[in-house]
């Protein structure tokens, strides 16, 4: 399967997956790419919104096992380590 598909069929399944979220968790997911790893500070600045609301989705998407914390990764701005958030890959088996 090439690259193209395998993006195509996952993006189609976080679509599917969005029917029963609000908009700003949309628009977090939106703003995650599968495979890469985000803090909240990132997500913070690729949203365009502010700390509270990044937290409160985060925290609604990882009930909804929609994305998963993966371990730590350093925080850009502060140098420390924080939790590296990621889009769970549900269907990679399809990508394989």
């Amino acid at each position: 399967m090439t690259h193209d598909t395998a993006e195509t069929s996952l993006r189609a399944y976080y679509e599917i997956a969005q029917v029963d979220l609000c908009a700003s968790e949309r628009k977090v997911l939106k703003a995650m790419v599968v495979g890469q790893l985000y803090t909240r500070r990132q997500l913070e600045q690729l949203t365009g919104m502010r700390s509270g609301p990044v937290c409160g989705r985060v925290h609604a998407l990882l009930e909804k096992a929609l994305i998963e914390v993966v371990g730590e990764k350093l925080c850009p701005e502060s140098g420390r380590p924080v939790e590296a958030l990621r889009l769970v890959a549900q269907q990679l088996e399809l990508a394989l």
